[in-house]
């Protein structure tokens, strides 16, 4: 672990607290974290349906997407986009952020964290957090609602998955907006790893994993008047799996 961290670098401005690489960006300043100047650069998109959202910008001339962690349901009503915790090392942004770079020395398909940031508010805190685009790329379900997937890209997909689970990884919200493809490479990445973690421990959060993912596919094509999905392609997708 000692290896991974040897460009992790940690500047406080403020109440604003910056985790980042220091390989790949240079004296980063609370204004990297404008949602409203990033809008300036790239137009905002959505990378998961629910909470939160993602803007697309360049800086040091680099692609990158900005995250804002924001909350759903009843407590987005009582608490807006803050979030419990007084210690910014245990907060959704940098834990996110170290877990993506342990997952980049892994070689594991993600993006690459750039930065992380927390705002203390008390006993509250914001979150944001800073990775680099994985240029042309969509996601499964935005592809599934246009085309089909041969067997082949489904055996990979399911391949994928078992890189992670092989390392221990769990993902808190694997569905179909998580996973992004390059149809033309074959490639595939997951994304957005909020609340994920590392499990040693037990083989049920896999099964559970999986599970989640075939109730995501489910609903997308129960939503959807047209949506390219069927048992046959589960089917590959645990072939791929299996596999390994």
């Amino acid at each position: 672990m000692a290896e991974s961290l040897k460009n992790e670098s940690l500047v406080s401005i403020g109440n604003r607290h910056i985790l980042y690489d220091a390989s790949l960006i240079e004296h980063p300043r609370p204004e990297l974290f404008d949602i409203n100047t990033a809008k300036q650069h790239a137009d905002e998109q959505s990378l998961a349906e629910g909470r939160g959202h993602a803007v697309f910008f360049k800086h040091q001339q680099q692609d990158l997407i900005l995250k804002h962690y924001q909350r759903g349901g009843r407590m987005a009503v009582l608490l807006g986009d803050k979030y419990i915790g007084a210690d910014c090392n245990r907060s959704r942004s940098f834990r996110e952020w170290r877990l993506l770079k342990q997952m980049c020395e892994m070689e594991l398909p993600v993006p690459t964290p750039v930065a992380a940031s927390c705002i203390k508010h008390g006993m509250f805190y914001r979150a944001d957090l800073i990775t680099r685009q994985i240029n042309d790329v969509v996601t499964l379900a935005d592809h599934l609602l246009q085309t089909e997937c041969d067997e082949i890209t489904w055996r990979a997909v399911g391949a994928c998955i078992r890189k992670f689970h092989e390392a221990s990884i769990y993902h808190a919200d694997l569905n179909a907006r998580n996973i992004l493809l390059n149809p033309d490479a074959g490639n595939v990445y997951m994304i957005d790893f909020d609340k994920g973690s590392v499990r040693y421990l037990g083989e049920s959060w896999k099964e559970s994993n999986l599970a989640r993912l075939q109730r995501s596919l489910l609903k997308f094509k129960s939503l959807n008047a047209v949506f390219h999905y069927n048992q046959d392609n589960w089917n590959a997708l645990l072939e791929g799996y299996n596999r390994g």
